[in-house]
């Protein structure tokens, strides 16, 4: 069962609550032994959540998507989307009407249909079945209202009947363990469409992958990838580039998660790097970072995490600052004037999150400062006149003559 899963502290509980509701009525309708479903939410500290996810959406029978307006400027849901749907569906008996699919949605939370992305518009998600109070105010209204309790109760019965129904006759075929990294985001805007929440932020992570760090550093913060760095362990276990992709969707940006790349071009909108000084220990790495300081490229707002319990900074730490400030000049002296606590060291998580805002606002505007402006495709409409097209041409010859004949009278 995907969501969005931010917010404030456990800002899943309804969800959560939905979820446990949900496998009780399964287990009661189905013969199921075990638990029998898998929610995003659910992982323990320590598990590498892109590839438990990624595995259990390579497998699981039904998915489950709950809409809300902050779903579907998830970029981690549209990639949870996209690889479920990459699975091939049949019917469990042939002839069968309509499209197969596995999946189920459910309204947590009203979306207007403008809001909806192309690519879940032909999706049902209005049951008909579940009442008119759930088509007001969703799942998360109902369960919040002690007066819609009878409300919520039916339509999560309807809803569990329609997982079991789906389940049992759609086949959806098992996947190799999907990667979401490297997924699609199914709910990204077309490139030349306009999108309701089309402001994309670039999300570049810097740092080294758990198989190739520097001598002596400690592997405990790190992953199979850069995305999977965890500066502030023990503290929080999740990616920090995980928790920038929470910050960027609370500020309404889509964000765009990826390993830094100096030769990727340009970003589509804003950019900030994320920024692990150790990854300047590596010669290749540091090399790449002072090309892309050197380079003409907009302004790239820049946070250097730094946890001041981590036991291999005490001796590092100063030697490690200058070569930031070394290697990045440019990017080092713009990050002062947007928000110097993000460039000196950023010491724990809750600091990192009051730094990122201050840091994406300076760099949107930065980049807006410097955006070509895009004219829609197609022809543009003629500027409007408050006379007609042919009275203007009229007027205008009038106005030629009369100008040739005062310059005439002004001849000797």
């Amino acid at each position: 069962m995907p969501q969005d899963g931010s917010g404030a502290t456990n800002p899943d509980l309804w969800v959560h609550r939905l979820f446990h509701d949900l496998c009780d009525h399964i287990r009661n309708m189905t013969a199921h032994s075990g638990a029998p479903g898998f929610m995003d939410g659910t992982m323990r500290v320590g598990q590498i959540w892109s590839s438990e996810l990624g595995g259990s959406l390579a497998r699981c029978r039904v998915f489950v998507p709950l809409y809300s307006p902050r779903y579907f400027i998830s970029a981690w849901c549209g990639k949870e989307w996209s690889a479920f749907g990459s699975r091939a569906a049949h019917h469990r008996v042939a002839g069968q009407p309509g499209t197969p699919s596995g999946v189920v949605p459910a309204l947590w939370a009203p979306v207007p249909d403008h809001r909806l992305p192309e690519s879940v518009k032909g999706v049902q998600y209005m049951h008909p079945d579940f009442g008119q109070r759930y088509r007001e105010f969703g799942l998360y209204g109902l369960a919040k209202l002690r007066a819609f309790r009878s409300d919520y109760e039916k339509a999560v019965l309807h809803l569990a009947r329609r997982i079991v129904d789906v389940g049992e006759s759609i086949v959806v075929e098992h996947a190799e363990r999907i990667q979401l990294e490297t997924a699609h985001d199914a709910f990204a805007a077309a490139p030349a469409a306009s999108s309701t929440t089309g402001r994309t932020l670039r999300i570049s992570v810097a740092a080294p992958s758990r198989d190739r760090l520097p001598e002596g550093r400690t592997p405990v913060y790190y992953g199979p990838s850069a995305v999977d760095w965890q500066p502030y362990h023990p503290e929080s276990d999740r990616p920090l580039a995980q928790v920038a992709a929470d910050i960027a969707e609370g500020l309404e940006f889509r964000p765009d998660v990826r390993e830094f790349d100096h030769t990727s071009g340009p970003a589509d909108g804003p950019e900030v790097v994320l920024l692990d000084r150790w990854a300047l220990r590596d010669p290749e790495q540091c090399a790449a970072l002072a090309e892309f300081d050197a380079g003409d490229l907009p302004p790239t707002g820049l946070v250097v995490p730094w946890n001041e319990n981590d036991p291999d900074s005490d001796e590092a730490e100063y030697a490690l600052a200058a070569q930031v400030e070394a290697t990045l000049p440019h990017r080092f002296r713009l990050g002062r004037q947007a928000c110097r606590p993000a460039v000196r060291g950023v010491p724990d998580q809750q600091s990192f999150d009051n730094v990122l805002p201050a840091v994406v606002h300076w760099v949107e505007g930065e980049y807006r400062k410097r955006a070509q402006p895009r004219p829609p495709a197609g022809q543009g409409t003629e500027r409007f006149r408050l006379c007609g097209k042919d009275d203007q041409d009229s007027r205008s010859q009038e106005h030629s003559r009369n100008a040739e004949e005062g310059n005439r009278d002004e001849q000797p």
